[in-house]
């Protein structure tokens, strides 16, 4: 990696963990992507002049078909891949329908909290991924 790289402004992604009961929206980053074969939330880059909790939604209606609202920031995290540095900005969000599914054609899923440990993701998203499953197992057993 040069020193250039690094020195180059990062990419702002807004990201949506959207909820429903214990269950997470995800899928596998498509061939060609960077990252591919990785699973992931939805989300994508913040347009220019876009707060990241609006690219979040935008994104989550472009990339599922479901309209979404951003309900709280959960985690912002910086982190240096080979292609790029990003800047990720975690939100807890809803579907404004709850019984909506997403496109199937789309390939995002729903997945139980307690399998989101089992498949891999990005190394950004580690520690969300891990608070996750934590908080879940946890209202599993107190619930």
């Amino acid at each position: 990696m040069s020193s250039e790289s690094t020195a180059e402004p990062a990419v702002r992604v807004g990201i949506g963990l959207i909820r429903r009961g214990g269950s997470f929206l995800v899928r596998q980053r498509p061939d060609g992507a960077a990252l591919a074969g990785l699973w992931e939330f939805p989300g994508g880059k913040c347009e220019r002049g876009e707060a990241a909790d609006r690219a979040a939604v935008r994104e989550c209606l472009e990339e599922t078909g479901l309209a979404v609202r951003a309900v709280a920031l959960r985690r912002a995290v910086e982190h240096l891949y080979p292609h790029a540095r990003v800047e990720l900005y975690y939100y807890d969000c809803e579907p404004v329908d709850p019984a909506a599914d997403p496109d199937p054609a789309t390939g995002f899923r729903w997945v139980d909290a307690s399998a989101l440990a089992a498949l891999t993701f990005p190394e950004a998203n580690g520690p969300v991924v891990a608070e996750l499953v934590r908080e879940f197992a946890t209202r599993a057993e107190s619930g």
